[in-house]
């Protein structure tokens, strides 16, 4: 098999709760169906002490997105925040950084045709 997929989520509300969950819980069926480990490096949160689940280690968690940035183990970042601004800064940043990132922000991705990338 490949070498593993570094992932980092940015967010961790009910979305990005629900994608570490499968990453931690499941990491044997993602793997077959991605051909290869996904493996969770980090968890971008704005308030550390809100509850998470249960199953995201706290060392995963961080406050500051260029742990994310300038870590080159990390190949994608999946921005689970909603809104605009943070979002925006967000991905534009991880793409500068060669960074991978997945959204399905549609508030973002409508800003496309105002320039926004």
């Amino acid at each position: 098999m490949p070498e593993p997929f570094h992932v980092a989520l940015i967010g961790c509300g009910a979305v990005g709760g629900g994608v570490a969950k499968l990453l931690l819980e499941h990491p044997a069926r993602l793997a077959a169906r991605a051909g290869r480990r996904l493996i969770l490096e980090r968890v971008v949160v704005r308030d550390p002490r809100k509850p998470r689940p249960e199953c995201v280690p706290p060392s995963l968690f961080t406050t500051d997105i260029r742990e994310v940035l300038e870590d080159p183990k990390i190949d994608a970042a999946v921005e689970v925040v909603g809104g605009v601004d943070f979002a925006r800064r967000a991905v534009l940043d991880l793409l500068a950084a060669g960074k991978h990132v997945v959204t399905a922000n549609k508030a973002l991705l409508a800003l496309h045709g105002r320039e926004i990338f």
